[in-house]
């Protein structure tokens, strides 16, 4: 995923589903000199950094 893109999901007002590595996210933080973003693992709430180009977004709007 690209920090433009990373950034209108973090600001807009839809729920779009992001993923890293097969499992829904939400994105927390990007830093975008770094190119990095802090994530909540859906699942288990645990937060992570990951890279921003191990995210993937999906067509899905999470309800």
């Amino acid at each position: 995923m690209i920090t433009k893109r990373a950034n209108e999901i973090i600001n807009g007002e839809e729920n779009i589903e992001v993923l890293y590595k097969g499992i829904s996210v939400w994105l927390e933080n990007i830093n975008t000199s770094t190119e990095m973003s802090t994530i909540r693992v859906l699942e288990n709430n645990e937060m992570i950094t990951v890279p921003l180009s191990e995210l993937r977004e999906t067509d899905r709007e999470l309800k």
